[in-house]
């Protein structure tokens, strides 16, 4: 059996995998029924979280691919366990940080769960490699923002005699039409 695996709450980007020792029969039930994954665990998780497959899926990619190339898992991370990982067959089970939902969980595998390792994602560095010294790159740098225009009295003038011409032409066609 695995000893006990402590997971923090609110932990992200980390991958543990697990290889199975059971039947296709077994490990299909793992994978398809979320309480018997989460009896093999020892604890509750998010099933949508958690990858159980046949490494044979793999082929012509590997294991070891999967996590580098699709769960960007460092290859350097890998290396300790790169040997066991290639070699391994059967059926694997992978547990992203996810499927514990932000809370701390204690996980106590089932002794035909077998942890070969726990490896973590390549994380983005967002500290800046250099300091921007561009005078747009300074707070409040930005032009002023344009101030809209009070409208000018002669505009206002024209528009009040407009408006009082159409009035005074739908007056003159109203007579027409009633005198008419």
């Amino acid at each position: 059996m695995t000893d006990t695996l402590t997971v923090p709450a609110h932990e992200r980007g980390v991958i543990r995998v697990f290889a199975l020792s059971m039947t296709d029969k077994e490990a299909q039930v793992l994978k398809d029924d979320p309480a018997a994954l989460n009896d093999a665990l020892g604890t509750g998780v998010n099933a949508d979280q958690v990858e159980v497959f046949p490494v044979s899926d793999l082929e012509g990619i590997g294991l070891v691919g999967y996590l580098v190339e699709g769960n960007a898992v460092p290859m350097e991370q890998l290396g300790p366990d790169r040997s066991k990982l290639e070699k391994l067959g059967g059926w694997v089970l992978i547990v992203f940080s996810l499927a514990f939902e932000d809370r701390a969980a204690t996980l106590r595998p089932a002794s035909s769960l077998t942890l070969i390792g726990t490896y973590g994602e390549l994380r983005t560095d967002w500290s800046a490699a250099e300091k921007i010294e561009t005078d747009s790159a300074k707070p409040y740098s930005a032009p002023p923002e344009t101030v809209k225009k009070k409208p000018s009295d002669a505009a206002m003038s024209g528009r009040i005699a407009m408006v009082a011409l159409i009035v005074l032409g739908l007056l003159t066609y109203l007579m027409i039409w009633i005198g008419g």
